[in-house]
């Protein structure tokens, strides 16, 4: 998959997943039927967004092999992009994590990150 790809997979991610700050994404609870949702259909910040259109799951810690160092790759990529303050040599993931906590940030925004990252590398 290509990198536009991605970034425009991460986006329909919150689009569908919704948006969610403070963690990879906010566990749901049990739907009253007897299902309970997957991470990877729960809300979901910036980072695990980008987490689930690379591997399908919303937390990258959980690989520190190569995929990891793809993630960590593709998600720094998208802070340079979006010209995230922060020394470029701390972990992508914190970059991209004080972005998406912001009080003011909303999905929309989220979203419009990942469509002008796309376009940018495409």
């Amino acid at each position: 998959m290509k990198l536009a790809e991605i970034y425009l997979k991460a986006a329909e991610v919150i689009r569908t997943n919704g948006h969610y700050k403070g963690a990879y994404f906010e566990p749901s609870p049990e739907s009253g039927v007897g299902i309970t949702p997957s991470p990877s259909e729960c809300a979901v910040c910036i980072a695990g967004a980008l987490s689930i259109a690379i591997s399908g799951d919303p937390i990258p810690d959980r690989d520190f092999g190569p995929n990891r160092r793809q993630y960590d790759a593709i998600a720094g990529r998208l802070a340079d992009l979006m010209n995230i303050e922060g020394d470029p040599k701390l972990e992508p993931v914190g970059r991209l994590a004080g972005w998406n906590d912001a009080e003011e940030r909303t999905a929309d925004d989220v979203v419009a990150a990942f469509q002008q990252a796309a376009k940018a590398v495409a």
